[in-house]
């Protein structure tokens, strides 16, 4: 691998992170399909499992304080496991074209829902319905794609949460939802030449921890003063963009 790529991925890795710790989405959206680029889908995905689910930790830490701010929290973790370990069934089984069009379809509707729905609120009933159920299918993409952040970020956007607490109740639906990856994903293979987490893939997202928690604390520190409005528009900006390149990449392959 080239100076220039690895330089490529490495700022993937830092964006993504910095908007991670400060609004508390950013990291696969972002770093994956850049990564996908060079690595492959399937081997990208691996690699980014570890630093998102050690992140993942030091910001639900971090907030903790805030998880009673969170509609029904305790079943949509569950909710969430179910759907990831279903996921990462589905990613063992598809082709590096098929993830690319999963991830494609998921960006998409992440766009569609922001532009059709931009001031809805699930609430009442309905908000105890249905957070189960987009849990597990945030759970889901996550595991067959390593993105579940469209799902997750629209689901809390639609509680309406204060910046802070909507940071802890993101972090903490992708800890889950990265833990049971972690966990189903090294069942599969891990530290083996077959599997899906080889140990080439575990020393790299190893690696990929060092750049990720530097600046997940910057992008935390940086939550107080900058308007999470502005960083949701730029993380939207960046998801349009990786949009535009996986579909230049896949009608290419």
């Amino acid at each position: 691998m080239s100076y220039e790529s690895l330089a490529v991925i490495l700022a993937a890795i830092a964006v993504g992170s910095f908007f991670k710790g400060a609004i508390g989405i950013g990291l696969p959206i972002i770093a994956v399909p850049t990564l996908s680029t060079f690595l492959g889908v399937e081997h990208a995905v691996v690699v980014i499992i570890v630093p998102t689910f050690l992140t993942n930790i030091w910001i639900v830490w971090r907030y903790r304080k805030m998880a009673s701010g969170v509609p029904h929290l305790p079943v949509s973790l569950i909710a969430a496991g179910i759907g990831t370990a279903i996921g990462t069934f589905i990613l063992a089984a598809l082709t590096d074209k098929a993830l690319l069009w999963v991830l494609i379809v998921w960006v998409a509707a992440y766009m569609v829902n922001l532009l059709l729905n931009p001031n809805f609120k699930l609430e009442g009933r309905n908000a105890r319905i249905f957070s189960p159920i987009i849990a597990g299918l945030a759970g889901l993409s996550q595991g067959s794609t390593g993105i579940g952040g469209p799902v997750v970020a629209t689901w809390m956007h639609s509680y309406r949460l204060e910046s802070q607490v909507y940071v802890f109740a993101a972090s903490i639906m992708f800890l889950a939802i990265s833990g049971t990856h972690f966990f189903v994903v090294a069942g599969f293979g891990l530290f083996t030449d077959t599997g899906l987490f080889t140990q080439e893939r575990f020393i790299q997202g190893l690696l990929a921890v060092i750049p990720a928690t530097l600046f997940v604390q910057l992008g935390m520190w940086t939550t107080p003063y900058i308007s999470a409005k502005l960083f949701n528009r730029l993380v939207i900006a960046i998801v349009c963009i990786m949009e535009v390149k996986m579909i230049w990449q896949v009608m290419g392959s």
